[in-house]
């Protein structure tokens, strides 16, 4: 009997201190806002407080404005990826070409199949846009692309669009793609 009111006595101690700590955590939470500077100002993230210093160079048009939609990306075995994201975060001028880097947030049938990380080659001379896959976050199911589009005279469309392989990478299937935003 003894050795049932010491662990009786154990439980009821663990339950006093767990109560102790989550009324400690709630008074500290509810205090410390009022410890804290005042923050005016709202904070935005930082990937989309950089996108709003990339000057635009040659013409090019700023890519990392905005989202870019999937309008149409049928691949060859019908497949339609339209709904889906292209989302550029830093753009940087290297003289004769723009270099971007983003990610396409991909879709099928309203379904999140994952993000592909991606860096992209702007020719401002062609208005060619050649963009290449690094990575997904679910390799089970997307493979690395490699893309190419020309951007619209207005920089809103990306038109006549391809995709094909990575080299080195699992093979995916073929297929067309336009966008805008």
């Amino acid at each position: 009997m003894s050795e049932q009111s010491s662990r009786s006595s154990l439980l009821a101690s663990g339950t006093v201190i767990a109560a102790l700590i989550s009324g400690v955590t709630a008074l500290i939470t509810a205090l410390l806002p009022w410890f804290l500077p005042d923050r005016s100002q709202p904070v935005e993230p930082a990937a989309i407080a950089a996108t709003r210093d990339v000057p635009a160079t040659h013409g090019a048009p700023n890519f990392t404005i905005g989202a870019w939609t999937i309008t149409s990306s049928v691949d060859d075995e019908g497949n339609d990826y339209a709904g889906s994201t292209l989302r550029f975060l830093s753009q940087h001028d290297l003289g004769d070409r723009i270099e971007v880097t983003g990610f396409f947030e991909w879709r099928l049938q309203q379904q999140t199949l994952g993000r592909e990380q991606v860096t992209a080659t702007y020719d401002p001379a062609t208005r060619q846009l050649y963009i290449e896959g690094k990575y997904t976050d679910n390799p089970e199911i997307l493979a690395p692309g490699s893309f190419s589009a020309e951007v619209s005279e207005d920089g809103r469309q990306l038109l006549n669009g391809r995709w094909g392989n990575v080299p080195g990478e699992r093979v995916g299937v073929l297929g067309t793609w336009e966008a805008r935003r």
